[in-house]
């Protein structure tokens, strides 16, 4: 007996020779800790197909988690042409993929009551500093395997795992609230939740004496994890999709030097056991390092398929997408170079300044514009290259274009949160909304 999808892509083929199947299938397992206590253990499953072809020109999509109905898939997905978006591409047929990394074993054999231990151990490392913490957990594990198969020989499978763990430290006093989280997140088994603890921690008593701050423009120090809302700009202008529409910022000006000679930014699937990495994409193109900017300068942009064909491009191995939805261009992994420059020196550069830590959310940030106005959830004040204490209530504000080229160092080493890897920067002056009167 054929397997599903290879009967879905034999009863689409009735109807048009250009067609392509997707099957995923994947468990998480997931531990959480809220208030200090057990919350729940969670187990999710999901097994599903998706169904593109290209009819006439056009294309078509359908996607179902009822494998009984695989005719009524079809029939959905022909139906969907008259809809469909022009098809300015063609599907790819056998190639060479790059070796990357994405399954561990291990994930897969660690038993969940050992998530809950760890859970604890932090929770009681954490209450043995200060009983009043109010502490939460997060640990997760999850596999799955994908097969992509089209009308033009390609067939392809993998198996991939995750892991991911965090901890959430709040400590109230009165009416102030403070919240430091840690964690990450990998392919592979990260079971170390001490070091995020402790790590924590030390914010934490950084944080112990709040101080007061006058609206002004400061030196500012911002640590990798709170590096994200300034590279969205970069990580969204890049997206093939906005650029074709001409919503990014960053349309028509590659080659130009955008920013500092010193920044380097890519988007890179092939690193073993990264957050986002795969050998090929959700459209069967083989993964790699593509640079979005070069000592400065704007390199590429991200495509899939169809935005490639659009745009007289080529894909660059960014299709993404679940069985349940057609691809998209998007990033994987998000790589910034490291410079030369210490933390610990960038601190000790700063008379008077500011080291943001952690913002809270996307404040009224405009992506595509490049502004950003943020809160500073954990922010510390800096005097005579020593962290005095916590500054609360603050924002800071500027244009990432400005920023960028307003850069006294880059940090000599780079950390993993989520799928980015980046250094802290320091950037000469960037306003901030004080809290004094």
């Amino acid at each position: 007996m054929n397997k599903i999808e290879e009967k879905v892509l034999d009863l689409a083929l009735k109807h048009t020779p250009s067609v392509e199947v997707i099957y995923e299938e994947g468990e998480t397992r997931s531990v959480s800790f809220e208030n200090n206590k057990l919350k729940c253990v969670n187990t999710k499953s999901i097994r599903g197909i998706g169904l593109r072809v290209i009819k006439d020109g056009r294309i078509g999509f359908s996607s179902t988690t009822d494998f009984r109905k695989l005719e009524k898939l079809v029939a959905n997905a022909i139906e969907s042409v008259k809809f469909g978006q022009p098809a300015a591409f063609d599907f790819p047929s056998k190639n060479n993929f790059p070796k990357v990394a994405v399954h561990d074993l291990r994930v897969i054999d660690y038993p969940v009551n050992k998530c809950v231990d760890i859970g604890k151990e932090a929770i009681e490392k954490a209450l043995s500093v200060n009983p009043s913490y109010e502490c939460s957990v997060g640990i997760g594990k999850g596999h799955g395997k994908r097969r992509l198969i089209n009308s033009k020989g390609l067939d392809v499978s993998i198996a991939s795992t995750s892991f991911g763990i965090g901890i959430d430290i709040l400590q109230i006093k009165g009416h102030s609230l403070l919240w430091i989280g840690e964690g990450e997140g990998s392919k592979g088994l990260a079971t170390d939740l001490n070091k995020h603890v402790d790590k924590a921690l030390r914010g934490l008593k950084l944080a112990e004496k709040e101080l007061k701050l006058k609206t002004g423009t400061y030196p500012i120090v911002v640590t990798a994890k709170a590096m994200g809302n300034l590279l969205a700009t970069f990580e969204t202008g890049c997206n093939g999709k906005l650029v074709q529409k001409g919503a990014s910022p960053l349309t028509n000006k590659l080659g130009e030097k955008l920013i500092d000679e010193r920044v380097s930014i890519y988007d890179d699937a092939t690193i073993d056991m990264a957050d986002s990495s795969y050998p090929w994409d959700a459209e069967g193109i083989p993964a790699q390092r593509t640079p979005l900017l070069e000592k400065g300068v704007l390199k590429n942009y991200l495509f899939d398929l169809q935005t490639a064909g659009i745009m007289k491009a080529k894909s660059t191995g960014n299709g993404n997408r679940g069985f349940s939805s057609q691809p998209s261009p998007g990033n994987s992994n998000v790589i910034v170079d490291p410079g030369n420059m210490p933390f610990e020196a960038m601190i000790k550069n700063v008379k008077y300044g500011v080291l943001v830590d952690q913002v809270l959310g996307g404040g009224q940030s405009n992506i595509l514009a490049g502004e950003f106005s943020v809160n500073i959830d954990l922010g510390y004040l800096i005097e005579n290259g020593e962290i005095v204490g916590r500054v609360k209530d603050c924002m800071f504000a500027g244009n990432v274009f400005d920023v960028f080229n307003n850069i006294v160092a880059i940090g000599d080493k780079s950390e993993w949160h989520g799928s980015t890897k980046v250094p802290p920067f320091y950037f000469r002056a960037i306003n901030v909304s004080g809290n004094a009167d």
